[in-house]
């Protein structure tokens, strides 16, 4: 494809996304007015991931990220080039089914647009060892109108905002999980993926996760800065890195406000 093409085509999906369109009609794949209806300064743009460190919290059990340059200009190379190593478990990531299940599909496998599309924000002012429960997420529909399937459900706990504390603070004086009842709601409706503002919507066991990715529903952990998205629906768009054989990966998630 001609590189002086892409950032058109870009604009021209994103504004077809954000429109509510699900597929391109084909007299208007050349139509100038449609890619000009976009404009990325009309939205606010939230960024739900971390940035990822070796200083981050994490799981005692994995690995934290660690950066090793074998390329330096600073040493006379042409270029910067290292080799990151981390455990796809940590930072801002999504959860394949293998995660849990052995014969489950990898990252690689997946939709890459699974996380593009309608979102709901569950906000709860719950953070610390709190289980979400079926009932927290039918109050919120009774206000805000019902899941529907192919959409995301973000849980906005506020547990993001013991990240930059320590594991403490963030893991192990607990955080926000969501009960099997609740997941299975969710799984019956068939939503795509859910999110939370932690390390994961289980305890020890995960049983949570069975539940949603056997169905396919896609996990994303460590999520941050949902409280500042303002409203009960938006609008995500996420992708997953290719990683043959993965069963997690980083991911960069952002919504999507009107101004």
């Amino acid at each position: 494809m001609d590189t002086k093409m892409k950032p058109l085509l870009s604009a021209f999906c994103i504004a077809l996304l954000l429109s509510g369109c699900s597929s391109i009609p084909q007299n208007e794949h050349h139509d100038d007015n449609l890619l000009a209806s976009f404009n990325i300064n009309d939205y606010r743009v939230i960024d739900l991931s971390h940035v990822q460190s070796e200083d981050m919290p994490a799981a005692s059990v994995l690995k934290l990220p660690e950066q090793d340059f074998f390329m330096s200009i600073e040493e006379g190379d042409d270029y910067n080039i290292e080799v990151i190593s981390y455990a796809p478990h940590t930072g801002t990531h999504v959860d394949a089914p293998y995660h849990v299940i052995q014969d489950g599909i990898t990252v690689e496998r997946f939709d890459p647009t699974v996380l593009i599309g309608k979102a709901n924000v569950i906000s709860l002012a719950v953070s610390g060892d709190y289980q979400i429960t079926l009932s927290d997420i039918q109050k919120w529909e009774l206000v805000n109108g019902n899941i529907k399937q192919g959409e995301g459900v973000l849980f906005d706990t506020k547990q993001d905002a013991f990240w930059s504390l320590d594991n403490e603070r963030y893991i192990e004086n607990g955080y926000p999980t969501l009960s099997v009842e609740a997941a299975q709601y969710l799984a019956n409706i068939g939503i795509d993926y859910i999110g939370v503002e932690s390390i994961s919507p289980d305890g020890p066991e995960p049983q949570s996760h069975r539940v949603l990715l056997e169905k396919g529903i896609l996990v994303v952990e460590n999520l941050k800065d949902l409280d500042k998205i303002g409203s009960p629906k938006t609008f995500v768009i996420g992708t997953i890195p290719a990683v043959e054989g993965a069963s997690g990966a980083w991911v960069r998630l952002l919504a999507f406000e009107p101004i």
